[in-house]
């Protein structure tokens, strides 16, 4: 089943078109990452979900139901999560949660005890004088406590020291993990992502270069390393459009390729006979993300020069 259904979707902001004809599914009980250079229409993609802005060309569904058209009960199963997401300052974290509590029918105070601990919080602190990082536990408590059914996220961790990103990581993946809650999750912390995702969405330009499984995804591809005496045999690489983020500093290179069936080793030596070294091992997610916008930001250059 899937909880997020996103259609053909087009938005602009005048001549600027933000996301063109992007298409995709959530599967229910999936940790989706979201990822994309600046820009890319990912902040624009979720305010399309969140109800925040209307389609203008295609439709998006949660729970099998037109945002648009959404129920109260249904809104209530959601939750959004975003950078610097604004609370009530004047408040007691405690009075935010009396506050919230009758708002959702299916609030647990309970668990909001335990983030609450887990997060090292004092009920009777106020909101305006909590530090950012404080500031973005109570956010992901108030948001966590409803046990939603839907999770979205903006870049949550955006500005965070380590411990604290730690902390709120922690926090996430356990609580959602355990109650199989579906989340999407945009974020420019890719490493922080790799952790936690099963599901990867990437955008450029406001295209959809691709969605798919975690695994499918780092099946796809090789990180590569290669050494040789003769840099001229190398130079090959940088003209190829099989091998993508090609790095090269003489005799030494690195580059993204794609996995092929048999050994890759062995088909990389055949095709560069006077290395000295070959490595293969898995991508990286961040890895990944760089090759990909690499070869998105190429192919955007080379339709500009044609034109």
């Amino acid at each position: 089943m899937s909880v997020i259904e996103v259609r053909h979707v087009t938005y602009s902001y005048g001549r600027v078109q933000a996301l063109r004809d992007v298409d995709f599914t959530v599967p229910e009980g999936a940790f989706y990452a979201l990822v994309g250079p600046n820009g890319s229409g990912k902040t624009t993609l979720l305010q399309l979900l969140g109800g925040m802005r209307r389609a203008q060309v295609g439709s998006l569904s949660i729970f099998g139901t037109d945002v648009a058209s959404l129920s109260l009960e249904q809104r209530g199963q959601i939750g959004y999560l975003a950078e610097g997401q604004s609370l009530p300052g004047w408040m007691r974290l405690e009075q935010l949660e009396a506050f919230l509590a009758p708002l959702y029918p299916s609030w647990d105070a309970a668990l909001a005890h335990d983030l609450r601990e887990r997060f090292d919080l004092d009920p009777q602190r106020t909101i305006g004088t909590l530090s950012r990082g404080q500031h973005m536990k109570a956010a992901l408590l108030c948001t966590l406590a409803p046990r939603p059914k839907l999770l979205i996220m903006d870049e949550p961790f955006t500005g965070m020291d380590a411990l604290v990103k730690d902390e709120l990581v922690r926090g996430l993946l356990e609580t959602s993990g355990s109650e199989g809650w579906t989340v999407l999750l945009c974020s420019h912390d890719i490493g922080e992502l790799e952790a936690l995702a099963d599901w990867v969405a990437f955008l450029a330009a406001g295209r959809l270069e691709l969605s798919e499984s975690m695994e499918s995804l780092q099946a796809r591809y090789r990180h590569v390393t290669l050494v040789s005496p003769d840099p001229d045999g190398l130079r090959a690489l940088a003209g190829s459009h099989e091998y993508l983020s090609v790095d090269r500093s003489g005799g030494h290179a690195t580059f993204i390729a794609p996995a092929v069936h048999g050994d890759l080793a062995a088909s990389l030596r055949q095709e560069f006979p006077a290395a000295t070294h070959v490595e293969v091992r898995n991508a990286t997610l961040k890895e990944l993300f760089v090759a990909l916008a690499r070869r998105s930001s190429g192919a955007r250059g080379a339709k500009g020069v044609a034109a």
